[in-house]
């Protein structure tokens, strides 16, 4: 099936060659060729003929995925920063004491006589 027809078709076109792929994510194509090893390979990117080629459903999916984990690692993050801020305000609490206020001597009025 030729492109035009698969256009034509509206069916959903996955495989793309790296220029097409950093044009769609707008990353320049050195970029994009070393950066296409911390990707699955065969899920996300693949070598076809000596020729890389992207899976947008693939990228898709695993940018969800990054999105869903670092949103987890962010809040059991947060919930650690919490806990601790608690930790830490409940050993203080009961030693706190209050500090008194300095106080000047008062002064005397003398009258001379």
């Amino acid at each position: 099936m030729e492109i035009a027809e698969i256009v034509k078709s509206k069916l959903p076109l996955d495989w793309v060659t790296l220029p097409q792929f950093g044009k769609l994510i707008g990353l320049p194509h050195g970029r994009l060729y070393m950066a296409k090893d911390k990707w699955p390979e065969g899920e996300v990117w693949k070598r076809v003929d000596n020729k890389i080629y992207f899976s947008l459903q693939g990228w898709n999916e695993w940018m969800s995925q990054q999105g869903i984990q670092k949103a987890l690692e962010y809040e059991a993050a947060a919930s650690k920063l919490i806990s601790q801020s608690r930790e830490k305000d409940a050993g203080t609490l009961s030693s706190r004491t209050r500090r008194r206020q300095r106080t000047l001597p008062k002064r005397e009025n003398y009258e001379l006589v």
